[in-house]
């Protein structure tokens, strides 16, 4: 999984900071790296996501677009429209935190850390900050091709036609 080109710069950055840090927590790191211990890498490296490929970056950013800048603006103006407001999917629900990690988490960075898309935000309590707790994958993708190909991904879209990407 690392060369030893990596682990001998990891190993290093370990040692490096037990000396500024005095202490002899970074022994047992630094012996798995220098001795190549690979199966206790994922004990050191757990915390650090796999990539999250520009095309999925950008399928996110389209999903919380629509929500953002069609659907709450729409819900807005038209407070007594009940079957928008009320539908099930009227509000952007989040990702899976078990199954749609990745995506979960970079809709948190972009929200909580980038502080974009503002009209979303305000259902991070609402959801378990954006935690659906079962797959929305594909409804999405869905309603981001129905916007698309159908749509032009516009942003001034009836009534009749949110309801249609909303039901995709």
């Amino acid at each position: 999984m690392l060369s030893k080109i990596e682990r001998l710069i990891l190993a290093n950055q370990y040692k490096i900071l037990k000396i500024l840090e005095n202490t002899s927590e970074y022994d047992e790191i630094i012996k798995i790296l220098e001795e190549g211990y690979e199966i206790f890498y994922d004990e050191i490296l757990g915390h650090i996501f796999d990539e999250l490929p520009e095309s999925e970056g950008q399928f996110v950013l389209d999903i919380l677009s629509f929500y953002d800048i069609v659907v709450e603006p729409y819900k807005q103006k038209n407070p007594n429209d009940h079957e928008i407001i009320n539908h099930p999917y009227s509000y952007f629900k989040g990702f899976d935190g078990n199954s749609e990690t990745k995506y979960m988490a970079f809709v948190r960075f972009l929200i909580e850390d980038q502080k974009k898309f503002s009209f979303v935000a305000k259902y991070a309590k609402k959801t378990d900050n954006f935690n659906s707790h079962f797959p929305m994958l594909d409804k999405y993708r869905k309603m981001v091709e129905l916007w698309e190909s159908k749509y032009n991904k516009k942003y001034d879209l009836k009534r009749e036609e949110i309801l249609d990407i909303l039901n995709a």
